[in-house]
């Protein structure tokens, strides 16, 4: 075969096999994406986890924003005495971002730019108003202004609706310039009110408001999310209780003598399943990076396949870019992520074994 064919061949199979090999993109607008994270972080540890792999994919995943919000289950765990927002910046530290960046992964963000971008959002929940905006809300609303509806700023909302809620009551022109991605569910009934006044909103003043809600009301009727976690290949090291053991512990760094263990070591895992490799908030950097890394989906189409699920049209005459859950039992709604389980557990695999053993 021609030297120069040969070569070509195999940059071809590199990028076909992306997944597999780790494959870094370039960054451009095809394949990165600016988002906020809202997130409770401070309740369940999956939102530590989902940050870990929000980090792990900053070089698709541009952060430019981490806001705190509420979270109503803190007395069930230990670390809650702390801020939140000082909490998130604690465990954005633990991850040592710059020490992936040291060992050649250079289109990650680093950690400056990630503890720069944690804000204080909304402390209680319950329906926006004129005297509840915060450092949070006041971030979307400055930052969603940079954007526009062909290149807008993804929401990724990991907990109440509460601070996103407040930032669209008090500057409603954002709407045409974010889309939003929320975990629904138990994170609805925290706060039902925000997550009610988002849905008004796009009813009475602005019905193209683009929002995919993973997880509708009454709570276990879908639950796409949790194909995060449940169902798909669970055998051996992919299993949502054995993923941590197999392919996170041992790995890691002590960001340079700061901490006495490794990142991979401490860990947390989940309350519920307990001991388990949850991620319930991940689907939504997932649908993200599917088409990127796994070459499934397209992000401006959720009605197709993706890594963070599948999902349908509430009413498309009425709200053409307002998505739910497809209209089928829980676990065949789940299985639109849990199908894909092996793939996406296998590139996170591959980028803990960047850091040593």
């Amino acid at each position: 075969m021609n030297g120069l064919i040969k070569v070509s061949l195999i940059l071809w199979c590199i990028q076909s096999s992306n997944t597999l090999l780790g494959y870094q993109p370039p960054e451009n607008l095809e394949t990165t994406f600016d988002v906020i994270i809202d997130t409770d972080l401070g309740g369940d540890p999956d939102d530590i986890q989902s940050l870990f792999r929000a980090v792990h994919y900053s070089d698709i995943l541009k952060i430019k924003g981490i806001i705190s919000t509420p979270n109503s289950d803190k007395n069930h765990h230990p670390w809650d005495t702390i801020p939140n927002v000082n909490l998130i910046k604690n465990w954005v530290k633990r991850i040592d971002v710059d020490y992936l960046r040291r060992k050649g992964y250079t289109h990650l963000m680093t950690e400056e730019e990630l503890l720069l971008s944690v804000k204080e959002g909304s402390q209680s929940k319950g329906a926006p108003s004129t005297l509840r905006s915060s450092e949070g809300s006041n971030w979307i609303i400055a930052t969603a202004r940079n954007y526009t509806r062909d290149q807008p700023l993804w929401i990724l909302v990991w907990g109440s609706m509460t601070t996103t809620a407040q930032a669209l009551h008090d500057a409603p022109d954002i709407a045409d310039k974010i889309r939003i991605y929320y975990i629904g569910s138990t994170n609805t009934l925290h706060d039902t009110e925000s997550r009610n006044f988002v849905f008004n909103f796009m009813e009475k003043e602005f019905p193209n408001l683009w929002w995919i809600e993973n997880g509708v009301l009454p709570k276990g009727s879908h639950e796409t999310f949790r194909g995060v976690y449940q169902l798909g290949k669970q055998e051996g090291e992919w299993a949502y209780t054995s993923f941590i053991t197999a392919n996170i512990r041992k790995h890691g760094s002590y960001h340079a003598g700061m901490f006495k263990e490794k990142n991979g070591d401490i860990f947390p895992t989940a309350n519920y399943p307990k001991n388990s490799l949850k991620e319930g908030d991940s689907p939504s950097l997932l649908y993200l990076i599917s088409p990127v890394l796994g070459n499934v989906g397209k992000v401006n189409d959720p009605t197709q396949e993706s890594w963070g699920g599948q999902f349908r049209h509430f009413d498309a005459k009425k709200y053409p870019n307002y998505y739910v859950d497809l209209d089928l039992p829980p676990k065949e709604c789940q299985m639109t992520i849990a199908k894909w389980r092996q793939d996406f557990l296998n590139d996170w695999k591959l980028r803990w074994d960047r850091y040593e053993k």
